[in-house]
């Protein structure tokens, strides 16, 4: 495949899937769960075609030669909203998540004062986990060589 063809699939492919991750947000802010698992499953191909044509770019960042200067401002200007719209994507989906946990956690504490059990003692973790953005942290580890390479 050559340069352009290169670049054009993984601009494609960044591209399809920042439009399916703001489909996502925009369900989770309006607590549209019950679409979220049929867009989520086009999310993870998309996600797969991406990493394709990333590994493939950054396997042979000479492919950056093909671009003009303008274009490679335009690729880079790509790529930060795309990082964007990802970080966007994991915090949306993390809040989520921690909202229905505290949910459940509510409806036990519940059941179990209803049922007159005593509660059990939370368990006792080593280290605090990881919450918001900190708990992504270790995704963001290529992104730096995108910046690099461009």
């Amino acid at each position: 495949m050559d340069a352009r063809s290169l670049i054009q699939h993984f601009v494609e492919s960044m591209t399809q899937l920042m439009v399916v991750m703001r489909q996502e947000i925009d369900l989770v802010r309006e607590k549209k769960y019950d679409h979220i698992e049929r867009l989520q499953r086009h999310k993870s191909n998309l996600a797969k075609a991406y990493e394709t044509h990333q590994s493939a770019v950054y396997k042979d960042t000479s492919v950056f030669d093909a671009l003009n200067e303008a274009e490679r401002q335009e690729l880079r200007s790509l790529y930060q909203a795309f990082r964007e719209t990802l970080s966007e994507n994991m915090l949306a989906l993390k809040a989520a998540q921690d909202a229905t946990d505290q949910v459940i956690n509510m409806i036990i504490g519940g059941v179990r004062k209803a049922r007159g059990v005593s509660a059990q003692p939370a368990p006792q973790h080593v280290a605090k986990p990881a919450r918001g953005y900190a708990a992504y942290a270790g995704a963001g580890a290529a992104s730096g060589l995108m910046s690099r390479t461009l």
